[in-house]
């Protein structure tokens, strides 16, 4: 049997368990949580969903355990905990390939800190940062040039600037087939809004980030409605995005196209993603290196900003 691990039964790890029990592997799943509510939340939303291979079992503990070996990990905790998790799993654990959930690490030390660790122990790791996964994107690189410069547009209301630009940025890096990210200019607000989850903060405001000449420009205003609009541009055409009405306007000069846009839930992807690793050792996921390079930049620019409003030395960029 494959055993598989995920730790952190909250919102996103309930949805990751839904998504293991569409695997059509045989898996042995174990889920770990500290909290009893979260647990009973995730045993919930199992039960909402039918396993597709007889063979598959969950167990639910609260505590870390001991002396096992697992074929995957899913570290879906929260971020200011997530380096932590991490160190104990592997010191009391075997682990063949670990997938993060995002924002990775609030502190920068963090980053090269489990680098070093996921070597020491031989773990393969990805981050979850499924965009690159959907297959309408998929299309739409088919559709670039890749000798033609980049520009990328997100802009939109209420899509949590803070937790979310890493989704857009491994987009971005995926799309132009490059990782080496900086941060070129922020004209973030200087309003902090209060996150749903106590401590953290959201972001609105624009920011620019650049890989190569390939530009990104990231548009996040205030507001309960959710609009996600992606304008992706190069010489010969222009890609326009609209992800909440799943519409995509394709004009390439001498013609205009329309396709549809589905986004994918996490519950429709942790089961490929599980069997893909299995079955051939590897994952369309974004590597952990690569993204470690994408997060720090965009940690950096955060955390400096944040610190000049608050007027505080924060090691740690509190955003999850």
């Amino acid at each position: 049997m494959n055993k598989i691990l995920i730790l952190g039964a909250g919102q996103l790890g309930s949805r990751h368990l839904q998504g293991a029990l569409q695997s059509g592997l045989p898996l042995t799943i174990t889920v770990v949580d500290p909290s009893s509510e979260s647990l009973n939340i995730a045993k919930q939303r199992a039960e909402q969903v039918s396993i597709f291979n007889a063979k598959t079992t969950v167990s639910y503990e609260l505590n870390l355990p001991k002396s096992e070996s697992f074929d995957i990990c899913i570290i879906s905790t929260s971020s200011p905990v997530r380096a932590k998790v991490t160190a104990n799993l592997l010191a009391n654990n075997k682990v063949r390939y670990i997938i993060f959930e995002k924002i990775l690490f609030q502190v920068l030390s963090e980053y090269a800190a489990v680098e070093t660790l996921l070597q020491q122990h031989n773990v393969t790791a990805w981050v979850n940062c499924p965009r690159r996964l959907y297959p309408s994107y998929q299309q739409i690189k088919d559709m670039l040039c890749t000798q033609e410069v980049l520009s990328m547009k997100v802009s939109g209301s209420g899509w949590g600037m803070a937790c979310n630009s890493i989704h857009f940025i491994d987009l971005f890096s995926y799309l132009c087939s490059e990782v080496e990210l900086k941060a070129t200019e922020n004209n973030l607000d200087t309003i902090l809004l209060e996150s749903k989850r106590s401590g953290f903060y959201e972001l609105t405001g624009r920011v620019k980030f650049m890989i190569g000449d390939h530009s990104l420009e990231l548009v996040c205003r205030d507001s309960d409605e959710v609009t996600i609009d992606v304008s992706i541009s190069c010489n010969s055409k222009t890609i326009a995005i609209n992800e909440v009405r799943g519409v995509i306007k394709v004009d390439d000069c001498s013609t205009e196209l329309e396709l549809k846009h589905k986004v994918k839930y996490q519950s429709e992807l942790t089961g490929l993603n599980i069997d893909e690793l299995l079955l051939t050792d590897n994952s369309s996921l974004t590597p952990f290196k690569i993204s470690c390079q994408l997060h720090t930049p965009m940690i950096e620019l955060f955390l400096e900003h944040i610190n000049k409003v608050l007027n505080k030395e924060l090691l740690a960029c509190p955003i999850t």
